[in-house]
């Protein structure tokens, strides 16, 4: 069970959606294999015996791991990874509920909040929790961006599909203004993403900022490193964004 060179950045990614570091480790241990006994696990993962039995204890509470028994010893196996998608979507509609009980005694809540998120990880949640918060039928507008900087971000944590997935079931639209230079790429999106489309601005260069305008809330997003997320909440700007984006818009060319 030799150690896979990517196992530190995947063990913190696991570590970043709620597993402990030993509950990762073992967990990574126990992907390639069925029905091995915690001895093997020991060995894989160097973690002495108590900590390799309390981590997989709490991966079976979380649904990622289970047991038979075999000769009177337990034998371990992963579930599939999927499993972590539906223990996060628990997690989710879990926190949905405490935030509109936490909602109702909130004083601080004005027309106009700010956020910031840091970092590819907090860039692509709050992406993804802001297209499955929108309407059916809600078109986001985007003024030049990195778009190949965005897809990568997705595509490392491989989530670019559910977010095409919730975006698509939702018929939400995306009209897109880019560069000259970014016309053979931005064709191919075109093609090969639904409900999107774009035009290109004369003139227009691509600088690290991105603007996102929805339908209450504009986010600015700096694509340096690390990413920088900033959001602000407020539908009278999101309006005046607008305004000034169908402007371009109906300058701007195929």
């Amino acid at each position: 069970m030799s150690q896979n060179p990517d196992d530190k950045r995947v063990i913190k990614q696991l570590e970043g959606i709620g597993l402990s570091e030993k509950e990762a480790k073992v967990y990574l241990a126990l992907l390639p294999y069925r029905d091995i006994g915690s001895t093997k696990i020991i060995r894989a993962t160097g973690l002495h015996g108590q900590f390799v039995y309390t981590a997989l204890a709490q991966l079976e509470q979380k649904g990622l791991v289970r047991h038979v028994i075999q000769n009177g010893r337990r034998k371990f196996s992963a579930n599939a990874p999927k499993r972590i998608l539906a223990t996060l979507e628990e997690k989710r509609l879990s926190a949905q509920t405490i935030v509109r009980q936490l909602e109702q005694r909130f004083s601080g809540a004005h027309e106009q909040d700010f956020e910031v998120y840091q970092g590819d990880d907090a860039f692509v949640a709050h992406q993804l929790e802001m297209i499955r918060g929108l309407p059916t039928g809600t078109t986001i507008d985007v003024i030049a961006s990195q778009s190949e900087r965005y897809m990568a971000t997705f595509d490392s944590l491989g989530l670019t599909d559910e977010y095409e997935k919730v975006r698509i079931e939702k018929g939400i639209q995306v009209r897109y203004i880019g560069s000259e230079a970014q016309r053979a790429r931005l064709e191919i999106m075109d093609k090969n993403r639904p409900l999107w489309t774009y035009r290109i601005f004369p003139g227009q260069s691509i600088g690290i900022t991105s603007t996102e305008i929805h339908p209450e809330s504009v986010t600015f997003v700096v694509y340096g490193s690390p990413i920088l997320d900033f959001t602000l909440l407020s539908k009278a700007v999101a309006d005046g964004y607008r305004e000034f984006f169908n402007a371009l818009w109906n300058v701007a060319k195929r």
